[in-house]
Parts: C-alpha cells; structure tokens; sequence
C-alpha cells in the first residue's frame, strides 16, 4: 500500500489516490507483469518516480510523499510499489488459468495428508513416551518420602507434560499447514504471508528474550550446583550417623534418616528461594500474581501437613517409639515397621498395616512395650475371681503353677499373686509375670489362661465365681486345717491349728477385759 500526502497542479492528495485507484482498476485486467514499469521522472518543482502500464501513467510518488524526500527514498518507494502491483497481476493471472489452480489444490492435498501422517506418527510416540514413563516410574523411581508414595504424583505430573508437548506441536503443524495452504491459492496469499511472518517475529521475539535470560539461567544452574553440592555433603554426614560411622550425642542413628530428609528441604527451599529473582519473568506483573495465588493455596492447604510434620518432630525427638517397637495406640497394636515425618506404620499381629497420622500419636496415649523389655522385664497381668471358700493361699499356689508350667515367661523376676479386691460373693487375684516378647503377649496369655484351668481343674477348685439369691445353710469359711491345701506349702516353723487357738484366746482375753473406761 501507498500512500499520496501532497497535492499536485490543483489536485488534492485524495484526489491524486481516487484517480491512480480508478487507472490501476480500468487496466488491470489488460495488463501482464512485463507491462509494468517504474521511472524517474522531473517537471519544474514536482520531482518523483512514475508508474506506467506500457504508455499509460497509473500514478507518481512525489518527493513530498515519502519522509525524507531524497530520490534515493522516494525511488526505492516507487520499486516497492511497482512490485506489489507486479504481484496482484500475477495472483489474478494465476486465478484464470485452471491448470495453475489445479496445481495449487493438490498442493494444498498433499500438505493435509502430510500433516494428518504426522499427526498420526506424534500420537503413535506420545503413547510409547506414555508407557516408557509408566515402566521408569513403577521399577527404577523412587520416591518415598515422609511414608508416602509420590510416584502416582509424579506419573501425573509426566503424562500431562507429555501430553501438553504433544498437543502444542499438533498445533504448531496445525499453524505450518494453514500458512502453506494459505500461500497456495492467489486471493488467500496475503493471509498466509502474514501469518508466516507472524511466526517468524514471534521465533524473534522468543530468541531474543532468550539471549536476554541467559545470565540469569547461569545464576540458576551455579544456584543449583551449589545447592546440590551443599545436600550431598550434609547426605553424607547423616548417612554416617545412620550406620553409626560417626557419634553425637544430640542425635541417634534412627533419627538421622528423617532428620536428613527435613534437612535437605530446608536447604533446597532456601536455595529456591535465593534463586526466585533470577527466575525468567519473575518481575512481571503475572508471575507474581501466580505467585501471590499459589502462596495462598499453600498457605490453605498445608495447615494439616504442617500439624503432622510438627507432631513428628515431636514424636520422632522424644525418642518415645523407634522402628521395631511393639506399642499400643488407641485401638490398634502392633510393631512400629517405617515412621515417616507425617505417619507410622504398623504390622499388627493378624498382619495387617495400620497408618497412624502423626498427629493422632501426638494427642492419644501411646504404650510401648518393648521400651520396658530392654529395660527389664515386661509384666503381663491376669485376674481370676475365686470364691471364699477356696484357700488363698491355695489359689495364689495354683496361679503360681500355671505360672511355671507356661513357656515364654520368665523365671526372674518369679511370678507373684496379688489380692486386688474383696467383693460380695468373691475374692479378685491377680497373677503378675514377666516377659520378654512383648509381640507374641496375646499368645502367651492364651498359653497361660490354659495352663490356670488345667491347674484349678486338677486340685478340683471352681473358678467360676459364685453368686447367691438367699444367705447359704452354711458358712462359707476355710478351716484352718485347709489354709495350706495342696498346692500350697506351709511356712516351715507355723501351725494352723496353734494360730486358731492363739487368736481364739486372745479374742476371750479381750472380751473379759470388758469396754475400755
């Protein structure tokens, strides 16, 4: 497109434009590429170049029409425009000859059945870059940090990478095959080439904030090796605490794993935080309101995360469970198997997994057994509830065969019976022995529950409980000739018989006496 801005002899600049428009349409449809023709041309003070169909003038380029005025301008404006209009008689020449349009649609047939192979070719790759990505993620990737699995994470992550690459060369392709398509057919040219140019200033425009950004990526990857260097070393260190190569007392070996990996966070979000600035487009308006949006989603989101990491640290540094613990917490019980910075797991003993949050550990009472075990002995309790008539002694003798007959339990500390309550109708006694295998207990008491009634049953002593509805005919008493029935022993240097007569005697003595004064 041309412009005319000054008049000439009595003609305004519009109408210098309306009356070279309607010469350029009465002979365009007469006139071929070789007609055309541009020449520099003077008369008094008008100075410029003429377009000319063979003899016919279509219209000037004045020197006061081009900024500068000099001829060489004003020439190569003159060139400029000769050629665009060379162009428009060649595309309308083009547009009548059929074998030329012809040409041009099968041209445009290949260049779709191109990019439909492509296409169909980048859809077969995207599914093998699928399933490669799904076998690197189940075997070779690990990552199992503070007790949850992130592969799943990661898998999503990588597929819709992968399909965001490959949805935007699908498009790219989309965009070549238009441009192309576009430039075959003389009446839609313009639009190609525009489009096509488009491409080429934006693959400009790209390339030159890339040259910009290239210091600041250099920041970044120095920030990088730095950082990386910096957690390998502290890796290492802790790696050495783990397997007890090296020795400090604010710190033990099975706390060294969680303490490295909390480690290591906090020195790669310090480096990402150094880096943020030099971040390509981390000034701009956008990135930072991105960066606004996703604090505050962190912000919301992570308050539970932040609860269970707290509660961690407190359960990991108070040292008051350690891997292969058997412990009881709530309603579950087993051995502790991997403790993360957000949960425990547990193995109970009907070999089921139990994820307990760290911060349900934190606010529940927690027992651990095997604490105990290291620090002695492990006592187990049981409890019978015998009636009155049956010795004590003799029970508290039978608990303590039961006791000796049951495997797993300890020698020393010796077993021992305690007299926890006298109810109505019954005695309550409570057998006390010590283990060492707090995870096999529940079977060990099943041994021993066993073992009781074999013993009560063999000296025919009931342990079920009596309950009456009216008072018995008789008392229910122990003579003192059955206090040590078997199998009870007799304190050596004792008599039953000479105690009874002895505390019958002093009751006498006392009730003669008569009230005090």
């Amino acid at each position: 497109m041309t412009t005319l801005s000054v008049p000439i002899r009595g003609l305004s600049a519009r109408d210098r434009a309306a009356a070279a428009s309607k010469r350029i349409g009465d002979a365009l449809d007469k006139l071929t590429v070789d007609d055309i023709s541009e020449v520099w041309a003077e008369s008094g003070a008008d100075k410029g170049v003429i377009i000319r169909a063979d003899n016919v003038v279509l219209f000037a380029i004045l020197t006061g029409d081009v900024a500068g005025g000099d001829r060489a301008a004003v020439e190569q404006e003159g060139h400029r425009a000769a050629e665009v209009l060379r162009s428009i008689v060649k595309e309308r020449s083009e547009a009548r000859r059929p074998m030329e349009l012809f040409t041009d649609i099968a041209m445009a047939v290949v260049a779709t059945l191109v990019l439909v192979l492509l296409c169909w070719l980048m859809m077969r790759l995207n599914r093998v870059v699928q399933r490669q990505l799904i076998a690197i993620t189940r075997v070779r990737l690990r990552l199992n940090i503070a007790g949850f699995d992130f592969r799943p994470l990661v898998w999503s992550t990588l597929r819709r990478l992968v399909s965001l690459v490959h949805l935007l060369l699908v498009l790219f392709l989309f965009y070549l095959w238009l441009s192309y398509v576009l430039r075959q057919f003389p009446y839609s040219r313009p639009w190609g080439a525009q489009l096509g140019l488009y491409m080429l200033d934006l693959g400009l425009q790209m390339l030159t904030v890339l040259v910009g950004q290239i210091p600041n990526l250099l920041t970044m990857v120095v920030i990088f090796l730095i950082t990386r260097g910096i957690i390998r070393l502290v890796s290492a260190w802790f790696h050495a605490v783990e397997h007890g190569k090296v020795q400090v007392g604010w710190l033990d070996p099975p706390t060294a794993s969680i303490t490295r990996k909390l480690v290591s966070v906090l020195v790669g979000l310090f480096a990402l935080v150094v880096a943020y600035p030099y971040i390509p487009g981390a000034g701009s308006d956008a990135f930072k309101g991105v960066s606004v949006f996703v604090g505050l989603m962190v912000s919301l989101g992570s308050a539970g995360i932040v609860n269970q990491l707290m509660s961690g640290l407190v359960v990991l540094y108070s040292r008051a469970v350690r891997v292969g613990d058997f412990v009881h917490v709530g309603d579950h019980e087993g051995t502790v198997r991997e403790m993360g910075a957000l949960s425990i797991k547990l193995v109970t003993r009907t070999h089921e997994e139990v994820i307990i949050p760290n911060s349900v550990l934190s606010s529940t009472p927690l027992r651990n057994l095997t604490r105990q075990v290291q620090e002695g002995a492990l006592l187990l309790t049981t409890s019978v509830t015998i009636g009155y008539d049956t010795p004590w002694r003799q029970v508290a003798a039978l608990l303590e065969l039961a006791a000796s007959r049951t495997a797993g339990l300890l020698r020393e500390p010796r077993p021992f019976v305690l007299q926890t309550a006298l109810s109505d109708y019954y005695a309550e006694y409570e057998l006390n022995v010590g283990s060492l295998d707090p995870a096999i207990y529940v079977q060990t008491l099943s041994d021993l529950h066993q073992n009781i009634q074999d013993a009560f049953n063999e000296f025919g002593v009931q342990i079920m409980s009596p309950h009456y509805r009216r008072q018995p005919d008789e008392k229910v008493w122990v003579p003192t000739q059955h206090w040590y029935d078997p199998p009870a022993r007799e304190p050596a240097g004792s008599d039953p018989a000479e105690a009874s007569d002895s505390s019958k005697g002093s009751a006498a003595s006392a009730a003669d006496s008569g009230p005090p004064a």
